[in-house]
Order: structure tokens, then sequence, then C-alpha cells
């Protein structure tokens, strides 16, 4: 039987530029980490789709995480069962062995380039790279411009609240999620990652993926500064204190904003996501003063046109760097030994069927 697939993100375009968790990706029963370099178009995002489309069809869950400035090409695949990592250590999120040898190894793909061809084309090749960082200069220009547009509509809901009624909602919901839950006396350190994406295609959202063996999910509805963050960060944080399996996924735009929580233990998932808002509700904004709410009405409706302005424009930018990625993709194409690689990919096959018990 054909073995399930997550997809979700390692990192994330956000107001303070690339902001990679990668050290997340990593299972606590990790054997081997294999930390691909090269540049663009070498075959490492290629090399991890094969290797992870043949672990499925031998039965294996697989995570792809997935690029969020490429969206169609991986930074990671998880074999979790065996403890085998596949990551892409380039930049922007530079990744070195901190174990060499006994769990991390490199594996260069420059040994497969053909240096006189791409020196030919030195010249387009730099120029392209000095396109595709002032992109993404711009890109983050703009998601950082959008920041404060957030926090001032944060702070008129805020305003807005009645946060009384908000801290009898969370306590009652806790109280009745862990009412028959012992203490398990163990930490299990919770894992950070990215459900969604700003991308060069728009906003991606992989929460139905991420929740897809929940049993039971929860759509916490609420606008920006009504308290969504601070209630899925009780809810994990009484989980972490009862010793289970914690999965928290991050806002991409500000990443100490939460979108979604995943008690493994519980198999139960809250989030945000509008995919879910079907589901069981937890209603935030019925803890708003509507009247107070009204003054700032138009405030708020501005501000909200703003920041999507600024984020589509980051977008725009996100785009034209992939663009330019693309044309140096296709100047290291065919310059590569495509038939090593090929080899090194069955190599690495062989190595990851050794944890297999």
């Amino acid at each position: 039987m054909e073995g399930k697939v997550r997809k979700l993100f390692p990192g994330g375009n956000t107001s303070n530029g690339s902001h990679p968790m990668f050290e997340y990706m990593i299972p606590e029963n990790v054997n081997r980490i294999f930390c691909l370099k090269g540049g663009p178009g070498v075959g490492k995002s290629s090399m991890m789709k094969k290797i992870a489309k043949e672990f499925l069809e031998k039965g294996y869950d697989i995570e792809l995480h997935y690029c969020p400035s490429d969206p169609s090409s991986l930074d990671g695949v998880v074999i979790k069962k065996l403890g085998v990592v596949l990551l892409d250590g380039t930049a922007p999120h530079i990744v070195d062995p901190k174990d060499p040898g006994a769990i991390d190894e490199i594996i260069n793909f420059g040994d497969f380039w053909e240096l006189e061809g791409l020196e030919q084309n030195k010249k387009e090749i730099v120029e392209c790279g000095k396109d595709i960082s002032s992109s993404f200069r711009r890109a983050y220009k703009f998601l950082k411009s959008a920041e404060p547009i957030y926090y001032d509509i944060e702070e008129k809901y805020r305003d807005s609240m009645d946060f009384g009624k908000v801290n009898i909602l969370t306590d009652k919901f806790i109280e009745e999620l862990f009412e028959s839950i012992e203490n398990k006396e163990i930490y299990k350190r919770p894992r950070h990652l990215f459900g969604t994406a700003i991308t060069p295609v728009g906003h991606i959202d992989y929460t139905d993926s991420i929740l897809s063996e929940a049993t039971k999910i929860y759509y916490l509805s609420g606008e920006i500064g009504t308290g969504r963050t601070t209630f899925l960060k009780k809810v994990y944080e009484k989980a972490v204190q009862k010793g289970m399996s914690v999965e928290v996924y991050h806002y991409p735009l500000l990443p100490d904003k939460i979108e979604t929580i995943l008690i493994n233990d519980l198999k139960i998932g809250i989030t945000t996501s509008n995919i879910f808002k079907d589901k069981e509700v937890i209603d935030l904004n019925s803890c708003i003063d509507q009247e107070k709410l009204e003054r700032y009405k138009e405030e708020v409706e501005l501000d909200q046109k703003i920041l999507d302005e600024l984020i589509n424009y980051a977008i725009s930018n996100l785009k034209k760097a992939k663009s330019k990625h693309d044309v140096i993709e296709n100047y290291y194409i065919p310059n590569m030994k495509f038939n090593e690689v090929q080899e090194l990919k069955e190599d690495i096959v062989k190595r990851i069927l050794k944890y297999e018990k």
C-alpha cells in the first residue's frame, strides 16, 4: 500500500525577510541527513521528488517541504519512519552539517557541472543573480511596510474586544479538552513550521494536508487582534505541559503569530484557515464590542485594503525573482551530467534502505 504525503513549508517570506525553520524539519529519530548543495537547475529538487516517490511506493509516509520562493520545488523531504532527511542547503537557507559524517553529510552537485559551459555564460548568470537579489529585497520591503498596517488593524480590534469573555471562553475550552488527560511527566519539544506561504504564485495554504490525519478539527474564527494567537498558544502550551507532541504553524507575514496547531496525541487540530470554516467554530468575534468597532470602521477598511495591496506588491516581486531564477536554471541544465546525478540518486536510495528494520 502506498504511503501518505504531508505538504508543509519549512520557511517563509516574512516582514523580516526569509525566515527558515529547518531545524524543526529533523525528526527525533534521525539517522541520516543528506544536505544537498549546488546552484539552481542542478537537480536537487528533482532528485528529492524522485526519492520521495520511490519511498511512497514502498509504503512509507513522506513529508514534502516546499520552497516558499518557488513552490514547484522542494526544500526538503522527510522519511520519518527511517529517520532520513534530504534538504536543500543552499541560499537563502544555508544549512551546514552539525554532526558531519555521524549524521549529516554534504552532497555536492558541483561535482557534476561542466564548468567550461557555465563560464561561457558567467556574465549573464551574475547579472541574473543581481536581479534576483534586488527583487527579493524589494519584496521584503513591501512585506515590512505591511507590518505596521497589520498592527494598526490589530490595535483597533484589540481596543474593541472584551478580553474577559475571551479568557472565559479559552479557559473553558482548555478545561474540557484536557479534562481526562493525565500528565505524562515527559517533555516533547513543540515543532514549529509554516502551513501557508506568501509565494510568487500567491498565497498557498497546505493546512488541509497538515491536518489530514486529525480526527477532530476546530475552526478558530476571529479578525486580526481578536486574540487568535493567544488562544492557540495557551492550548498548545497546556498540551506540551501534559507531555504531548504538538506542531505549531506560523503566519508567514509575522511569524510570531500562529495560524494552526496540531495536538498529535489527541489527533486534534485548531486552525484559522478558511479551508475549515465549515467545521466546529470557536468564535472570538463574538467577544467584539460592535459599537466600539464601528468607530474604526473606515480606518480598518482602508488598512485592510492597503495591507492586501502591499502583500500583492511583494508577491509580484517574488514572481520577478522566480522568473530570473528560471533563466539561471536554463544556463545550468545543459551543463549538468545528469546521468551521473541519476547514479548518485540510486546510490542514496540504497543507503537509505539500510535503515529499514
